[in-house]
């Protein structure tokens, strides 16, 4: 099956953001995971409508205890079928690590090549938030799980591509580890929200501010 341009900026963008993909055959073929809690409903199964003809079932909900907040949550989730047309993205994601026996992702090297103005919304309505509703125009990224050297690469895409500056911000992980976000800086903000606003979903634009420092 050849993936629709659509196709293609959806898997790209929530793999930099919430979306990932597993293998059971040692890299040769993958299948992607969507996973969202029930207030994004409306946004998975948006996801699910274009990639429905690599799935074989429909998205459920489950319930799921978080570790972190200590709180369930319920959540709605899909994955889809093993295809050799998913292992494209998981060459340039993923890479084992035989110490520790597990596949770890991270920004690709040519992150620049794909990352179109619609990838850059999915991984915004993934993982992107205001840095203060209603008080500011700023965002950030929330790639804390890639490697300084992943966000760096995810920076100079956004500066050579967009000519959109960021900063990197510290954050500590739950492991205690230090690990960075991007963060989108006033200066920014116009030009970022520009580039994303014709493709985001209506349910994830409360995400965005309007450029008055109030949600859209």
């Amino acid at each position: 099956m050849k993936l629709t341009e659509i196709q293609k900026d959806l898997l790209f963008g929530t793999l930099l953001g919430d979306g990932n993909l597993f293998t059971e055959t040692q890299g040769r073929t993958w299948r992607y995971r969507a996973i969202q809690k029930s207030e994004h409903k409306d946004y998975l199964f948006h996801k699910y409508e274009i990639l429905k003809p690599l799935c074989g079932t429909a998205p459920t909900e489950s319930v799921h205890f978080d570790e972190r907040t200590r709180k369930t949550y319920k959540r709605w989730i899909f994955n889809t079928l093993q295809h050799s047309s998913l292992k494209f993205y998981g060459d340039m994601f993923y890479t084992f690590d035989t110490k520790n026996q597990k596949w770890n992702k991270d920004v690709p090297v040519k992150v620049q090549t794909f990352l179109t103005p619609r990838a850059l919304a999915y991984l915004y309505m993934d993982d992107g938030a205001l840095k203060w509703r209603g008080r500011s125009n700023a965002m950030r990224l929330c790639t804390e799980s890639f490697s300084t050297e992943g966000n760096i690469r995810l920076q100079n895409a956004l500066k050579n591509k967009y000519g959109i500056e960021t900063n990197r911000v510290k954050k500590k992980l739950i492991d205690g580890t230090i690990n960075y976000r991007i963060a989108i800086p006033e200066r920014s903000s116009e030009a970022f929200r520009k580039l994303i606003y014709p493709y985001l979903v209506d349910c994830m634009k409360y995400k965005v501010s309007d450029g008055n420092r109030e949600s859209l």
